[in-house]
């Protein structure tokens, strides 16, 4: 019997499997996969008018005097504890003499030390009645009572009570807050204080080099829960509104990724926070107000005096002259023309299109590549 097709159709087979396994099953899960903004927000495409507005930015030629990179410059680094470890003399060893004399290092160890005499108290007291220690029982309550007055003796101010109590990552029922100077019932804004609790131990201004043995120590050593803030020193594009500097992740959407030719106008990398800035829940605020400067703006760049280079855009919207105490429609923008004429304008689709793409440009959320960054406060004139 010729045993030939049979080979072949085994080898075939064999060979169709290592496609499946080698070609098509690793490819189709790379094809599942979706880019995020690093803290589990997924990264979209843009759609609708966002979309169709990205062609007319680039129909009308903006990309060769705006960019839309917003570019870095040096930047140092400031640890932030958000909980401390449990040894106090090493926590204070590791974060020096400045910080752990503070009173919120202080109160965060003071409730440390109720929170362990608790437990204590409470597994002497768990235990059957025969079973029980009441030495150590005495000494439990003891140590609380010290505990509590020792939380008590730095001060009794809210926001440093909270910001200790964050710090410290232990719970109390409410009963217990209330014997701390702490709220029994938290309200949101309260709750949020405690969460977010972060205890500076470096200014800002230190490099990597300065305080990569810090970090290694607190980490290794102190057993300490931290985050590392980059804060910008010399970024002319963060002092002026980005949140953090471009990056390849920014453009992976973009059908052309229209990075910018030179910056006669101003980088555009951010200019979606700028119009519809994001709430307290990372919701735009979109508002009429700036949606109509901005179309004022597209229409005459020099509308208000403004010194601007850019040329006016007046076809992408329709127009008519508009009579002295004559009251425009409900789509329509007033523009006050030199001397007294006036005139009513009303945004075209392309002007709608390309204010939905401005507001996608955006830099205000963080990326693991590109970390927001935090500005250096300027000290206020007295």
């Amino acid at each position: 019997m010729n045993k030939s097709p049979w080979i072949f159709l085994g080898v075939l087979f064999a060979l169709s499997l290592s496609w499946w396994g080698m070609v098509y099953g690793p490819a189709s899960q790379v094809n599942n996969l979706s880019a995020d903004l690093g803290g589990g927000d997924t990264l979209k495409p843009r759609v609708g008018l966002a979309k169709q507005g990205e062609q007319v930015y680039r129909e009308n030629g903006c990309y060769y005097c705006h960019t839309r990179a917003a570019t870095g410059g040096t930047f140092g680094y400031k640890i932030q504890i958000t909980q401390l470890g449990d040894d106090q003399k090493i926590n204070e060893e590791v974060v020096g003499l400045d910080y752990s004399t503070q009173t919120v290092f202080k109160k965060a160890y003071a409730y440390k030390a109720v929170a362990k005499a608790v437990d204590s108290l409470k597994a002497e007291q768990g235990k059957k009645a025969e079973e029980r220690d009441e030495a150590k029982i005495g000494d439990a309550n003891a140590t609380l009572i010290s505990a509590k007055a020792k939380a008590g003796a730095h001060g009794d101010d809210m926001e440093v009570n909270l910001k200790a109590y964050g710090i410290s990552g232990v719970n109390f029922e409410p009963d217990m807050r209330a014997q701390l100077g702490l709220p029994a019932e938290m309200n949101e804004e309260q709750q949020a204080a405690v969460a977010g609790a972060r205890f500076d131990i470096t200014d800002g201004t230190q490099k990597w080099s300065d305080i990569e043995s810090t970090v290694r120590r607190l980490k290794d050593k102190a057993g300490a829960q931290f985050k590392l803030q980059p804060v910008a020193k010399e970024w002319p594009d963060v002092q002026g509104g980005a949140g953090r500097q471009s990056v390849l992740r920014d453009f992976l959407f973009d059908a052309h990724a229209m990075v910018g030719v030179m910056r006669v106008g101003p980088d555009l990398s951010s200019q979606g926070s700028k119009i519809a800035p994001l709430d307290k829940d990372g919701v735009p605020i979109n508002t009429r107000e700036a949606d109509n400067k901005f179309y004022k703006h597209l229409y005459d760049p020099q509308w208000e005096g403004e010194s601007s280079h850019m040329p006016p855009f007046r076809y992408l919207f329709r127009e008519r002259p508009l009579e002295k105490d004559v009251l425009a429609g409900p789509r329509e923008i007033v523009i006050e023309k030199e001397g007294s004429s006036r005139v009513a304008i009303i945004p075209t689709a392309k002007a709608r299109a390309l204010l939905a793409y401005m507001k996608s440009l955006r830099t205000d959320k963080s990326l693991p590549e590109a970390p927001l960054v935090n500005q250096p406060k300027q000290a206020s004139a007295e």
